[in-house]
């Protein structure tokens, strides 16, 4: 090996080592991709099982006025109940007005702490606690997010949709 071919080769060598030595030090892009879509699938599949071990526990109360003289929470009420229809989603009706219900009515006032305004969405769940879902605002919106696109959806599992929360 001549003089030329020998400073070559070191300087090809000593080219390798440098590409090495940063390759160590710099993260590699592709593991952490992998690591992250890892992840995110485990996340991913906890959120199911939490939203089937939810959907299985409880149920949707909703609190309606039969005799609302407001024109927009009687629209509310009807476009809300609709929208369990169409989805086919089960739920059971306290009428705010009736006097047989008063005392139901009243507990989820407390609950809610909104009196006189519906419709009102509430969930029980099997072991008698209830919590309040929201009003019709709250329904809106989780209507509004279930039309975003699935490549949204899927990089923001945080954004609550129809589907998610009444599975």
């Amino acid at each position: 090996m001549n003089k030329k071919s020998s400073s070559t080769a070191r300087h090809h060598l000593s080219n390798i080592d440098q590409k090495n030595e940063a390759a160590a030090t710099t993260p590699n892009r592709s593991r952490v991709s992998s690591r992250k879509a890892w992840l995110v699938g485990r996340y991913r599949e906890y959120r199911n099982a939490q939203i089937r071990l939810v959907k299985e526990q409880k149920k949707l109360v909703c609190l309606i006025s039969q005799g609302c003289h407001n024109r927009t929470q009687e629209t509310n009420q009807s476009v809300a109940l609709r929208w369990f229809d169409a989805k086919q989603i089960p739920y059971t009706i306290v009428d705010g007005m009736d006097p047989n219900q008063r005392q139901r009515r009243n507990e989820l006032f407390d609950i809610s702490g909104l009196r006189g305004n519906y419709p009102q969405f509430f969930f029980e769940y099997q072991n008698g606690t209830i919590k309040y879902l929201g009003n019709f605002s709250t329904l809106e919106r989780l209507n509004e997010s279930s039309h975003l696109p699935s490549e949204v959806l899927s990089r923001h599992v945080e954004i609550e949709t129809f589907d998610k929360v009444f599975g």
